[in-house]
């Protein structure tokens, strides 16, 4: 893989370098030939821009506005008016060659300077909803916001953190049981498939997605149960993009990162080949990325410890590769198949443990690592359908197949920690070399969502229906192919229902209903024996043990139901209710099946555990002004059977529960080339430790690591075309829990686009003043105090052709 790695490094340079100073052209207002096709504004902008040698800096979204065609001699600035007639964006030259499109300004009666906003459309609840019709917690991050954000990091968690409130602080490693909404959990989806793992969490699931293949990112806060188990604190919806006939675009996107620390031995190359585009009735997209990283380091100027968290790794000393493609055919006039795959391939080479000793956690140079990499190798595959059958309804059927291999690092033994390291079979006092963990995993089915018209009956009435079939095949195994965990399948089946109806243009209405049934079989293992180090001796504490499975079968019916009141073109308000529910992380309960003696049941059919119910409940409001934009939420939510696992006690409790929490946004127009903004989230809660109805205690840390989180930023457009943006994130520290307070953080950020060569030229600082900070996740997750990476520098150059 280096040598791949290497190999395209070189490319990119000799591309970037290789490109002429005259392609720049120059924009005016002669007349030439125009020809753009109908369709897409930003397909028609982009093609208007090859015509005349055009540089577009978009400041908005244009997802969803369509455009006419244009056909004849007309200028530059022309062929602009009529492409953004009605569409309520402008356009403003900076330079000969360069434009913003922003959002226009008109007079509508009365109104002066109402912006007038384009329609967005959510997918993630089944059907094509307009954004409009929903709560205004809901969030679509669209591709030119990712863009601008990607200059300082292609970590897509903090792409969606800087946009969505309720989002916590990432840990900064790979695992994702920090990524918690709400202080619940997240199901991720991409292209509307779950990537979750729910019986055993495997983690690293959007750290493993490449932000060079996303169009577009759906959040929509609370709990929601129409895409199935996990999403008891959000839905995240990942759509990749796709190809488009008449656009036929190849693009060139590269990058350098390194901490200020130490730039040379924390140097971190990434290139990224991508192209889309169609011919006939067949649309392609494609990219691969290759990156390969240095060393990680904090604020201290000290190293980051390439596995602080204890199995789960980093992206420090890694190689990385990722290869996405995507192609649909038209059959007929609303009729679609299409194919879609990504295979990642992923390795740390990590170099030395970490010493949990020492606060912060730190690199332990005298125990170098031996012992095998961390490595993540999966494939996802998806075929569908899409589909208009006129009354019947429009829609799409999908079948996927999902295969991840995941394997952890090696651990070092510690007490308090990692009191348990598995044996050799042979000899229980001696440690099996290759006891890493891996978890694999199979997930395969086929999804049907429909939204059928029935005007018939009511005006503007939907009814979303359809169904979901799934199976799971989880495999949890040391390197050498032992079972430490019990092997398992699992079967679903899911039919859902969703009315949807404007009762007057000032009122929607929607409810639905899913019903949801899975039938779980455990299977027989032979647990293995497990051995720690008293004084630097190896001896066995844990004889092996027969784990006797069993089969079980969870089942829950859903509802939710929500009222959004349009008071004026301004101000909209909702309240809604969802139901959401998660399936409990058997495979952690059977990893540790007896660890803390005979008293811990080695029968699954002595395990007395349920799927859990979330309910949420929200009000929200949506303000979008001449110059000012705000949304706010307050929500509660609550379940009588929670889905915490005690790892001291190896046990699954689940006990009442009750979180609250508001959330703010804001943005301010200061000019036509500056805003300002701002999210604010609060989160808190507790639950009934002993089981009495009471809830009187506070939930634990790792799944509230701060109960406050507020980011400010400005962007802003300076001399001419150089957009920049300078944000700053405060989290608060928790100190709810004796003997494990969170401690606060401050660190600022600032990122930049130029426009350069007929590309983009980027760049981006994190963390700008060094600041030595503990990452608020990573230390609750834990329990030990782990540090935030230091300040780093990212650059790079985007080109398209």
């Amino acid at each position: 893989m280096s040598r791949l790695l290497g190999s395209t490094a070189l490319f990119a340079t000799l591309m970037i370098a290789s490109v002429p100073q005259g392609l720049a052209q120059t924009a005016s207002d002669t007349a030439q030939s125009v020809t753009v096709a109908a369709g897409d504004l930003r397909t028609a902008l982009d093609q208007l821009a090859d015509q005349f040698g055009l540089q577009l800096v978009v400041q908005g979204d244009l997802s969803g506005i369509e455009s006419g065609a244009l056909t004849a001699d007309m200028s530059a600035r022309e062929a602009l008016q009529n492409l953004l007639s009605g569409s309520g964006y402008a356009f403003e030259f900076v330079s000969d060659d360069s434009v913003i499109i922003k959002p226009a300004t008109t007079i509508t009666g009365d109104a002066q300077g109402q912006v007038i906003l384009p329609e967005v459309v959510v997918t993630a609840t089944r059907s094509r909803r307009s954004i409009a019709t929903m709560s205004p917690s809901v969030v679509v991050i669209g591709p030119d916001q990712i863009e601008a954000q990607s200059a300082k990091s292609s970590d897509i968690t903090n792409v969606i953190r800087n946009n969505v409130p309720g989002f916590m602080f990432d840990d900064q490693s790979l695992i994702s049981s920090t990524e918690t909404f709400r202080g619940r959990d997240v199901q991720v989806l991409v292209d509307g498939i779950a990537r979750n793992t729910p019986l055993r969490n495997s983690s690293r699931i959007l750290s493993m997605i490449d932000i060079q293949q996303v169009e577009s990112i759906e959040v929509i806060p609370g709990s929601n149960a129409m895409n199935g188990d996990g999403a008891t604190g959000a839905t995240i919806n990942i759509i990749t993009k796709t190809g488009e006939v008449g656009k036929n675009v190849f693009i060139v996107d590269a990058h350098v990162k390194s901490y200020t620390d130490d730039i040379g031995d924390s140097f971190s190359p990434s290139l990224t080949l991508s192209g889309s585009g169609g011919f006939g009735a067949v649309d392609l997209a494609a990219s691969i990325t290759g990156s390969k990283t240095g060393n990680a380091y904090d604020g201290y100027g000290n190293q980051v410890p390439s596995d602080a968290m204890l199995g789960q790794g980093g992206f420090d000393n890694a190689k990385d590769l990722n290869v996405f493609g995507k192609v649909g055919v038209t059959v007929a006039d609303g009729h679609r198949l299409f194919l879609s795959s990504e295979v990642v391939r992923f390795r740390q080479d990590i170099e030395y443990y970490a010493d949990l000793s020492t606060d912060p956690v730190s690199v332990n140079y005298d125990s170098p690592y031996l012992a095998q990499p961390l490595e993540d190798e999966s494939q996802y595959f998806t075929a569908g359908y899409e589909f208009d059958f006129g009354k019947i309804g429009v829609g799409d059927l999908k079948l996927f197949y999902n295969d991840s291999y995941k394997q952890a690092a090696r651990a070092e033994y510690n007490a308090s920690h990692n009191p348990g390291l598995v044996s050799l079979a042979s000899n229980g006092a001696i440690e099996d070399p290759l006891g890493q963990s891996v978890i694999d995993t199979v997930k395969y089915g086929v999804k049907l969502s429909t939204d059928t018209n029935l005007d018939a009956a009511y005006e503007g009435l939907t009814l979303t229906w359809g169904g979901d079939l799934t199976f799971d095949d989880v495999k949890y195994e040391t390197v050498s192919g032992r079972d430490i965990g019990a092997p398992m399948e699992q079967e679903g089946h899911a039919i859902f229902a969703q009315l949807s109806a404007p009762v007057t243009k000032y009122f929607d209405l929607s409810g639905g209903v899913r019903y949801e049934e899975y039938d779980l079989t455990v299977k027989d293992f032979t647990r293995p024996s497990y051995m720690r180090y008293n004084g630097g001796t190896p001896q066995q504490i844990l004889l092996a043990a027969a784990f006797t499975g069993g089969e079980t079968t969870y089942d829950a019916v859903t509802y939710n139901a929500s009222a959004v009141v349009h008071w004026t073109d301004r101000i909209d308000t909702s309240f809604s209710y969802s139901e959401g529910f998660s399936v409990p992380d058997v495979g952690a309960y059977t990893r540790r099946a007896g660890l803390s003696g005979t008293s811990i049941p080695l029968n699954f059919n002595d395990i007395d555990v349920e799927a859990s119910k979330v309910k949420t409940y929200e009000l929200a409001a949506r303000y979008d002004g001449t110059d000012f934009r705000s949304t706010g939420a307050i929500y509660m939510s609550t379940n009588e059977r929670g889905d915490n696992y005690d790892s001291s006690k190896n046990k699954l409790s689940q006990e009442k529960e009750r979180i609250i929490g508001a959330e703010l946004t804001g943005e301010y127009d200061i000019s036509d080339d500056t805003y300002v903004g701002a999210l604010a989230s609060y989160v808190e809660g507790r639950y009934d430790t002993n089981e009495d109805g009471d809830l009187d205690s506070w939930l634990p840390n790792n799944r509230i690591p701060s109960p406050f989180r507020f980011t400010g930023y400005v962007d802003s457009y300076v001399w001419g075309d150089l957009n920049m943006r300078f944000d700053g994130t405060y989290t608060a520290g928790r100190y709810k829990i004796e003997d494990a307070k969170i401690k606060p953080s401050l660190v600022f950020n600032l990122s930049g686009n130029y426009p350069l060569l007929g590309g983009t030229a980027r760049f981006g600082i994190e963390n700008i003043l060094d600041t030595s900070y503990e990452n608020p996740a990573a230390t609750a997750l834990r329990g030990y105090s782990v540090a935030g990476h230091g300040r780093t520098v990212t650059i790079g150059y985007r080109r398209e052709f």
